[in-house]
């Protein structure tokens, strides 16, 4: 094993003053795993980073306090990169990431110490795999960013590779001065943050010191079609997406496996970007949460549907990117670093789920070899966290969720599962990687 600090070829000084997007995510790390059926050549890849990096500073810089206001500073620190090799194949690497056990292919960020300026904001894991297989572990701070921007990294990173010309990221270095300029007016009439009191952190504490390590992480694979029948089923009144219903048919098993919770909130993350017609190099956390009340007993259908008209009508009923940042610059600084979203509760925890599909994992490419197979390495210390992503080949989702092991032995009951699979039939089109690493 080798491991090397990688800076940027010219560096920027920038000093970035995050928004309370990135404040409220300031404890949490991000973990993503890119496979290729090829040995890549890690000289390639290293000079290629640097590049990537004069392009995107960000990734090489720490995070720091300034009079109170949390900060990311770039002053070319640099990215560990590391290269191992090992004698574990192709499809037992997979597998060991959808077994919860994937951890040894990252060189994770660990997001609570790097918030207060201890440790990089970024790190690299390159294994080459026994059978001329290749994973990169891509580790980033969320504060850095969301999965758009972790894609404007990754495909300048391609890019510098195959000697092409990088796409120019946007890079504003006040965050919230620039969304307060350029979205539209808000259209909630709440803030979506509030501070934690004094027990309620206490209690989040001993869970991280505690209890998060012990969670499990709920995998499912979805086919395209069976996400065709789940959405002929739910569909009634309007026109829901691949995500609404798989979103929905999922909470909905969640809500049925434990008869003691009656309600919990679902947080839905939205990119603004998208929504709100902001310049989509934006760099940052340009997202927002939509928060669906779901009960137990209520129909997939239901769910889906309030997803839906929740989604559309987001710019002008929903949008709180705004009013959260003056809910944080009123705060003051002691109570402000607790900020946190209003669905996160420490006593009884909240479904969050965010979208990372339709970035492109499946179009990036090294040395004329595109990634095979891309997954998160869910290692994150709050319960309830989930990601819908692209299965293998691009094909069919895969949903995934932090959940403690209570929640995750309920959800793993044969007639949980068993709801969850009625819309799957035995001659569906799996994708063949599927079938090799999960039958």
């Amino acid at each position: 094993m080798s491991t090397q600090m990688i800076s940027p070829l010219h560096a920027q000084r920038l000093d970035i003053r995050c928004n309370v997007v990135d404040v409220v995510l300031s404890n949490v790390a991000n973990h993503l795993v890119f496979f290729f059926e090829r040995q890549l050549d890690t000289r390639v890849l290293a000079d290629a980073f640097a590049y990537s990096l004069t392009n995107l500073p960000i990734f090489a810089g720490r995070m720091t306090l300034v009079g109170g206001a949390l900060r990311i500073r770039c002053r070319g620190q640099g990215v560990p990169f590391t290269s191992v090799s090992c004698d574990r194949t192709f499809h037992e690497a997979i597998r060991s990431v959808t077994e919860d056990s994937g951890d040894w292919l990252i060189d994770p960020v660990n997001g609570a110490t790097a918030r207060w300026g201890f440790g990089p904001l970024c790190k690299v894991r390159v294994t080459h795999l026994a059978d001329d297989a290749t994973a990169i572990g891509f580790s980033w701070h969320h504060a850095i960013g969301d999965m758009q921007t972790a894609m404007h990294f990754m495909n300048a990173w391609a890019a510098a590779a195959a000697d092409k010309p990088l796409a120019e990221p946007l890079i504003v270095e006040d965050r919230a001065a620039y969304l307060d300029e350029h979205l539209p007016a808000d259209g909630a009439r709440e803030p979506g943050v509030r501070c934690l009191g004094l027990a309620e952190t206490a209690r989040s504490l001993l869970y991280l010191a505690k209890d998060a390590r012990k969670q499990r992480t709920l995998s499912l694979y979805f086919g395209d079609d069976e996400i065709a029948r789940m959405r002929d089923a739910y569909e009634n009144r309007m026109r829901l997406s691949a995500n609404d219903v798989v979103c929905a048919h999922v909470s909905e098993a969640l809500m049925n496996a434990d008869p003691a919770v009656d309600r919990r909130t679902l947080a839905i993350s939205v990119n603004t970007r998208n929504r709100c017609g902001l310049d989509p190099m934006l760099v940052g956390n340009i997202l927002s949460a939509l928060n669906v009340d779901i009960r137990r007993g209520e129909t997939a259908r239901s769910i889906a549907e309030r997803i839906r008209h929740d989604v559309d009508h987001f710019a002008d009923e929903h949008c709180d990117m705004r009013i959260n940042q003056q809910f944080l610059d009123t705060a003051g600084k002691w109570r402000g670093a607790r900020c946190v979203a209003t669905g996160f509760n420490p006593v009884r925890w909240n479904p969050l789920i965010t979208n990372v599909t339709g970035f492109g994992v499946y179009r990036i490419n090294f040395e004329d070899t595109s990634a095979t197979y891309c997954t998160l390495v869910m290692k994150v210390p709050v319960a309830g966290y989930g990601s819908l992503i692209e299965g293998p080949d691009g094909r069919g989702l895969v949903f995934q969720m932090t959940l403690p092991p209570k929640d995750f032995e309920a959800i793993s009951s044969p007639a949980i599962r068993e709801h969850l699979r009625r819309f799957r039939r035995a001659d569906d089109d799996i994708p063949r990687l599927h079938r090799e690493v999960y039958d």
